[in-house]
């Protein structure tokens, strides 16, 4: 990558519980959820160039019009209302891709941070944040990150204070599960109160108590996930097994997470998981940029 060029990190996120209470008229689903960045991240890379070119670090990532990042800088072009000059956009992957882990709209997100530093912020968070729910229902948080209460079909964003750093074990199971297939599987529309959205009705003043809410994590996709991919459940039961004070899945999957009080112990536990095959990863809570 050229010398000059400009560095974009594209942390990844978590699902702190995630309800999906209905299906909306236009066809999305409308979700409760609580996210939050999380210092596992890919790097994204921005250079001049003769003609427009994108290239990934990791053999099997798709590079044509449907990637994320190369739909972010169309759309970023698009509101600026001009097509150059041609660039050289790199992605190092590390994110799992189809982990429920919001890789792929990490990297739209951060495609879309560096592009505005890149044209010298010409838009403010509220339209690059518009611009990122043209894109995917992830990519609005993820264009600020921190943790948030999220609402509808990912749009609305309520920041959140998070007061803890427990250090998180995230482990890849190894099999990438289709955010539409485990959508197909779900049944929207069970409103009833549960603990976890009692929790989240009961918030007042922007700031979360962790303790409470890790007691009460809700995941609608991991009984489905875990049906059809028994791996999944297996990590989870490991993590418990480990010490984790508590593990769940994130996103639609297949991603599960071990929350963990201390770093020495959480660090013990990725290694000994990384030695028996699977790819973890020890992570901790990454604020809004």
């Amino acid at each position: 990558m050229d010398r000059i060029a400009l560095q974009e990190s594209a942390p990844a996120k978590i699902n702190l519980g995630l309800r999906v209470i209905g299906r909306r008229e236009d066809g999305f689903h409308e979700v409760r959820s609580i996210v939050q960045t999380i210092t596992l991240a890919d790097d994204l890379w921005l250079a001049p160039a003769a003609v427009d070119t994108f290239t990934c670090d990791q053999v099997g990532v798709p590079l044509g019009a449907d990637n994320l990042v190369r739909r972010a800088l169309a759309a970023f072009r698009d509101r600026l209302g001009q097509s150059g000059p041609p660039l050289h956009l790199h992605l190092d992957k590390r994110v799992p891709i189809g982990a429920g882990l919001g890789g792929g709209s990490a990297d739209a997100a951060a495609t879309l941070r560096l592009l505005n530093r890149y044209y010298g912020q010409p838009l403010g968070l509220g339209d690059l944040q518009a611009l990122a729910a043209r894109l995917g229902a992830d990519v609005p948080f993820l264009v600020h990150g921190g943790t948030a209460l999220m609402a509808g079909r990912g749009e609305q964003l309520e920041p959140l204070q998070w007061a803890a750093c427990h250090p998180y074990v995230v482990v890849w199971p190894g099999v990438p599960v289709a955010t539409a297939w485990a959508y197909a599987q779900v049944s929207p529309g069970l409103t009833t109160p549960t603990p976890y959205l009692n929790f989240i009705n009961s918030l007042r003043g922007g700031s979360v108590d962790p303790g409470a809410l890790l007691g009460r994590l809700e995941n609608d996709f991991q009984p489905v996930v875990e049906r059809a991919y028994p791996i999944v459940a297996h990590v989870r039961f490991l993590l418990d097994r480990c010490g984790a004070r508590v593990s769940s899945m994130s996103g639609s999957g297949s991603a599960v997470y071990g929350v963990f009080d201390d770093r020495n112990a959480a660090s013990r536990v990725q290694q000994h998981l990384e030695s028996q095959g699977f790819r973890s990863f020890l992570c901790y809570p990454q604020p809004a940029v």
